[in-house]
């Protein structure tokens, strides 16, 4: 079972992680389960990062399934610095109810202060430094080190319940990583696995198709039309 990180600091199950989020109240979150996973609405085609090693094609890499979750082989990782900005849209409209994680368990590799937007189009890390997430969750330093041979550790996957009110009709979730945990900004950030889980609520609506039609046919009108297309040679009374 996960570990379990929320804004109501929850202290349940395995000696769950409170951290401190916008939230303070005590009370404990509502438990989600595998088939609340939103990973077959993610739009994995149109997934984008900006400060990441990984072309965009390889992504969606890190939303595994259940079957290839404890798979370390494939991960995104930042590039310049520890920073990374990764943009996820949906099909669809959804509720968010929690993400999972796991990352590395490494301090200078492991994600601390992650804040996280709800359908913020254009963010980059002028933007993303400037405006007031949606949330703001804290990873904590838990996850796999590059030398364990272990990787079916169930407790390295850490889940961040988020106040479902301020995630609904969410179409795209939006991360940001702003630190490590060494602090230190020539470090890389590493990241094995992102599960979101919650409700799928209805499909994008689609582009509105706009239809020309006459509101009270004109005989005239299709006469002159099709005088035209045979050459003006049919003749009308």
């Amino acid at each position: 079972m996960s570990h379990n990180c929320e804004e109501e600091h929850h202290h349940g199950g395995h000696g769950g992680h409170g951290h401190g989020h916008d939230d303070h109240s005590h009370v404990a979150p509502i438990p989600t389960n595998e088939s609340q996973s939103l990973r077959q609405y993610i739009d994995t085609s149109k997934i984008t990062g900006l400060n990441l090693s990984n072309p965009n094609n390889e992504l969606h890499q890190v939303f595994k399934d259940q079957e290839q979750k404890y798979d370390v082989s494939k991960y995104i990782e930042s590039d310049a610095d520890a920073q990374l900005i990764l943009n996820i849209p949906f099909t669809g409209y959804v509720k968010i109810f929690s993400i999972i994680l796991r990352t590395s368990g490494d301090s200078s590799n492991c994600p601390k202060q992650i804040k996280i937007f709800k359908n913020k189009d254009n963010l980059d890390f002028d933007n993303a430094n400037d405006s007031k997430p949606t949330y703001k969750i804290e990873q904590p330093l838990i996850g796999h080190h590059d030398n364990d041979t272990n990787t079916s550790n169930n407790d390295e996957f850490i889940e961040h319940y988020l106040p479902r009110n301020s995630f609904q009709s969410t179409t795209q979730l939006s991360l940001f990583i702003e630190n490590n945990w060494d602090d230190d900004e020539d470090e890389l950030t590493k990241v094995y696995y992102i599960e979101i889980r919650g409700q799928f609520t209805s499909p994008l609506s689609k582009d509105p198709i706009i239809t020309l039609y006459e509101s009270a046919a004109n005989p005239a009108d299709h006469k002159n039309l099709l005088a035209n297309e045979v050459g003006n040679h049919a003749s009308f009374q």
